[in-house]
């Protein structure tokens, strides 16, 4: 490579972090840009890459948090959401979360304050919901470990998928809670879709450049891993298969239809980032799988526009 052509990816490199840094601020629209996808897929594979950082794999997840949170303030649903706060019916599904979301909600829950938050309250409310699939959890009324006198007591640090997650009809989601009426989809937001679904293809795309997992675990099993080991974070980035003990984990899928094209050329179109030496990423898998709880890929509003 001639000096040339060093000078011009490094000026390259410095404008993309910079458009990057823009996105974070402003958000995305339903249908980005693909150079508005990649400049923050980078900022964030770049921050996955910093081996100064030890949470740095908590640092990404907070990222694309912040990303989903940016665009639906600047292009909020124009749906009538039923959501209100206190309303927990949906904090008693089936959530999957990948890696970095499972480490940044145990630090928040580590950090904070929160009456009912201490550390092994949090993993004593964990265990009955170990090894439920989605199916045996309906009707049972088992609420998220994280649940706090019906509010989420790390509500800045939920995953993507209870972003996602609305509801316009409060008569479904309780029935749903009561394990009624299963086969009914619930009309939701389709922008909170869109928005939590491109989060999540940056995020699944810059793991996968680092060369990490981009795997999806049951919340409740990883993150009484991570509550439980302090250094669980630090060891994943450096390899060490933290959550084995899950058995097979499940491919994370975002909520669009189009999401498996977006990452696979996202995937293709960052550049290599070693986040330590002699770890490449891995090949793209054929297939991959879901995340949600079975409301994420309900019926879309009429007043928003299909997520990409």
């Amino acid at each position: 490579m001639t000096d040339g052509s060093r000078q011009q990816r490094r000026k390259e490199a410095r404008e993309q972090a910079k458009l990057g840094a823009k996105v974070l601020s402003a958000g995305l629209p339903p249908e980005p840009k693909k150079a508005d996808v990649l400049a923050v897929a980078r900022v964030v594979a770049t921050t996955i890459a910093d081996a100064a950082n030890p949470r740095r794999a908590s640092a990404a997840a907070a990222l694309v948090h912040d990303l989903c949170e940016a665009s639906l303030r600047a292009r909020p649903s124009g749906a009538v959401i039923a959501c209100r706060e206190g309303c927990s019916y949906c904090c008693h599904q089936f959530v999957g979360a990948v890696a970095p979301e499972v480490f940044l909600l145990a630090s928040a829950i580590r950090a904070s304050r929160e009456p009912g938050l201490d550390r092994a309250a949090v993993i004593a409310r964990c265990v009955p919901l170990i090894g439920l699939d989605p199916k045996e959890r309906v009707g049972l009324k088992l609420p998220c470990p994280v649940l706090v006198e019906g509010r989420c007591g790390a509500y800045a640090a939920r995953p993507l998928v209870c972003r996602q997650t609305t509801s316009l009809d409060l008569q479904g989601c309780l029935e749903e809670f009561d394990g009624h009426n299963m086969a009914e989809r619930i009309e939701v937001s389709s922008a909170h879709l869109a928005h939590a679904g491109t989060a999540h293809v940056v995020l699944l795309g810059a793991l996968r450049t680092v060369g990490l997992p981009d795997a999806a675990y049951e919340l409740s099993a990883a993150l009484a891993i991570a509550l439980r080991d302090p250094d669980s974070e630090r060891r994943w980035l450096e390899g060490e298969p933290v959550f084995e003990s899950l058995g097979n984990p499940f491919p994370c899928r975002p909520a669009s239809t189009s999401w498996p094209a977006r990452l696979s050329q996202l995937s293709h179109d960052l550049p290599v980032v070693r986040h330590f030496p002699g770890r490449c990423p891995p090949a793209l898998p054929t297939a991959s799988c879901g995340l949600a709880c079975p409301r994420a890929r309900g019926k879309l509003s009429q007043g928003d526009d299909p997520p990409m």
